[in-house]
Formats: structure tokens, sequence, C-alpha cells
């Protein structure tokens, strides 16, 4: 076995983030009783997507991520709310969703007790323990690593040095990252000398690439 440790993603690789953001997008502006539609999810979601980029390249922090999305929206809309409430009001939302990407569970039953499971993660530490725990998945993984509780994110090195030296394993040859992000998952593997599964179909330089996660069979 080439393999003994995994380093699994979360968000659109074992859980499904789209449609927790979206139902929980939804359900915090209406506990605001702010109106919403899918042109502002549409807006919100570009917004918050150059936002989580720019924290990849080490341009703004996690704390001022979390209001200054909401802050841009409301600027846009004329909207007369406390960004850091409906941050509040959204995580509140966000924890109590439960969607697993389509064959994540059974992936994971597979691969459990064979090899040594482990999360990586960029998020808010209790969004992101409470979401696997209510998607039943966490009873697979050994140890949770989540950026806002290391002080570091992918795909800086000191994420995944702190990574490395929290794990048994110390060839770096046996053990593999999976993730959907060529900027954050992948480009963090490479920097660090780690193999790594890419899944998605733009052009990269992991060692794998494959279509959804149920392929890793024909890895692992």
């Amino acid at each position: 076995m080439k393999y003994t440790t995994i380093l699994f993603d979360s968000d659109d690789t074992l859980l499904d983030f789209k449609a927790s953001e979206h139902q929980a997008i939804y359900r915090a502006f209406e506990q605001a009783d702010l109106p919403f539609d899918e042109e502002k999810r549409s807006v919100y979601s570009h917004i918050n997507h150059g936002l989580w980029k720019a924290l990849e390249r080490g341009e703004i922090t996690t704390e001022k991520l979390l209001c200054e999305r909401f802050r841009l929206l409301f600027e846009r809309y004329g909207y007369d709310y406390d960004p850091a409430r409906m941050n509040d009001l959204y995580f509140r939302c966000l924890s109590e969703t439960a969607f697993t990407m389509e064959g994540a569970v059974e992936i994971l039953e597979y691969l459990y007790g064979r090899y040594e499971l482990d999360i990586i993660t960029n998020g808010v530490g209790y969004i992101q323990t409470t979401r696997l725990d209510n998607a039943d998945i966490r009873k697979y993984i050994r140890h949770l690593f989540i950026s806002g509780e290391i002080g570091a994110s992918k795909p800086d090195k000191a994420f995944f040095d702190y990574v490395l030296s929290h794990i048994d394993e110390k060839d770096r040859s046996r053990i593999l990252v999976i993730g959907d992000s060529l900027t954050s998952d992948i480009k963090g593997a490479i920097n660090v000398g780690l193999d790594c599964v890419y899944i998605g179909t733009e052009p990269n330089e992991a060692t794998y690439c494959i279509g959804n996660i149920k392929e890793l069979r024909k890895i692992l």
C-alpha cells in the first residue's frame, strides 16, 4: 500500500457546501426580514468567492472576510443592517445544514480502517465541526485541521507544516491530499511535496485527476 494517510478537503469534496450555502443564506435573510432572491444570492456568491481567493493569497484575514462579504452586499443594495449580525445569523443557519457530496459517505466507509483519514479545511472551527457532526461523517476522521483554529490557511506552507507535524506519518511520499481546489488544495500539496488528487476538470499539475469522489477506488 503506497499511502497510509489521506488528507481530505471538506467543502465540495466531502460536504456539499453549495447546497448548504444556498439553504443557509436564504434562511438568514428571512430571519433578518430582508428581501433576498437569486440575483442577490448570485452577487453574494461572487463577492464571497473573491474574498476567499484573497484569503488564499494572504490579502485578507478570515475575521475581515466574514463581515466584509455582507458589508459589500448591503452597500450595493442599500440595506441598513449590521454585517456582523448577519454573519452570526448565517453561521447559525449554516451550522444546521448537513449535505454530503454524492458518493462521499461510501468512499469514507471503503477507506476507513485501511488508511488514516484526516480533514484539512479553510473555515471557522465550530462551523466546520458542527457540519461534519451533523452529516455523520466525523466518525471516520481521526484529525480535523481547520484554518481558523490553526491561524493559517491553505495553500500556505504554514498550514501544511502544522498538519504534517500533528500526524503520525512522517514520510511525505505516503501522504495523499484530496480536494477540489487547484489554488488551495492542489497548490498547497505540491508546495510541500505531497501527492494529490484533483476532483475536477480544469488543467492542472495534480498527481491524479478524477471526475468525482467515487473514482478514488481506482487509486486507493
